[in-house]
């Protein structure tokens, strides 16, 4: 297919790949498709089609990433450039500007990666910094204009990238975290949550800084805590549903479990910041140890909150995590 004066090259989907784009989901992997024989550059627009040649949707090509193609509209008129690329962002933000920041809130996800219809991107405001992270080479070629129109929204004190060591790898690209606007002479930064005042590592934390899109599911789990409740908060990181509980709720008790010296340091300092120190206990452990000597010794509570990070990396190691989610569960 030809759009304006540029050949768009067809990849075939395989019979056997049509049943993954049940409500059009946009990762094409691997082994979804008919390989041709020279492969597409990374980052080249591509279209999907069906063996009879029907048209399925139109992505970026990655020859080194399982995720072969990231589909990115689904209408063969649609050109996928980078004025697609800034309506979608500016759609995720003005539908994250309904939600608004308050006196208890200020930093926000403004950009969800595929619910945004943005595959690849995540897009996080920490009161007056921006993160941007790429956890695929498909949008790296519009970072430019993509912090051009945060700044033009926001004007930030920075904005920088991160691409993680595990993304990059599987994309083929070089991990890289650096500022895009301005830099920042502080380690950290502080913000609102909740009601909650937290410090965020923007250049060592997991992921952009902090869980953001975890926000909404720390106030709704203070609605499941029964009054005078022991709870145990698995995998805390830095305290954010412990303290988010001691917040809101009347405990007997929270326990808060991390394996990282790291994160519980945080965590302690953040429980000092907002006056709940003497409400937690925080305990370094790996948590299927602990979770198992728990059992052994004949302990319970009365809510746990277990929030495990990622333990499959790749399909091959899917059956493995499976079987330790169960066990993980199982013990809790």
């Amino acid at each position: 297919m030809t759009i304006g004066s540029r050949m768009v090259r067809k990849i075939i989907l395989k019979q056997s790949g049509k049943r993954s784009f049940h409500g059009n989901h946009p990762w094409i992997l691997e082994h979804s498709i008919h390989e041709p024989g020279t492969k597409p550059q990374v980052g080249e627009v591509v279209d999907l089609v069906r063996e009879d040649g029907k048209f399925v949707g139109r992505g970026f090509y990655n020859p080194h990433s399982r995720i072969r193609i990231r589909l990115f509209t689904w209408n063969p008129e649609e050109s996928l450039d980078e004025g697609l690329i800034l309506k979608r962002l500016d759609r995720a933000i003005e539908h994250r500007g309904r939600i608004g920041l308050t006196d208890a809130t200020n930093a926000i996800r403004l950009v969800f990666s595929e619910a945004d219809q943005l595959s690849g991107l995540v897009v996080d405001r920490y009161a007056e910094h921006l993160v941007i992270q790429l956890t695929s080479a498909a949008l790296q070629p519009f970072i430019s204009a993509i912090a051009d129109r945060l700044f033009e929204l926001y004007r930030p004190l920075t904005i920088s990238l991160l691409m993680d060591e595990r993304s990059a790898k599987t994309e083929g690209l070089e991990a890289q975290h650096r500022f895009l606007v301005g830099r920042s002479s502080e380690e950290h930064v502080e913000i609102q949550e909740n009601g909650l005042r937290w410090t965020v590592d923007l250049a060592g934390g997991q992921k952009t800084g902090y869980y953001l899109d975890q926000r909404e599911n720390r106030l709704a789990a203070t609605r499941w805590i029964p009054k005078n409740a022991r709870v145990l908060d698995v995998c805390t990181y830095v305290g954010g549903f412990a303290l988010t509980i001691a917040r809101y709720c009347e405990t007997a008790s929270i326990i808060a479990v991390d394996s990282s010296e790291k994160a519980l340091q945080a965590a302690q300092k953040h429980a000092e910041m907002n006056g709940l120190a003497e409400r937690l206990e925080f305990i370094q452990a790996d948590f299927f140890d602990f979770l198992s000597d728990q059992v052994d010794g004949g302990h319970t509570y009365d809510a746990i909150v277990l929030d495990p990070p990622r333990l499959a990396s790749s399909r091959e190691h899917l059956q493995r995590a499976l079987a330790a989610y169960h066990r993980l569960n199982y013990l809790a």
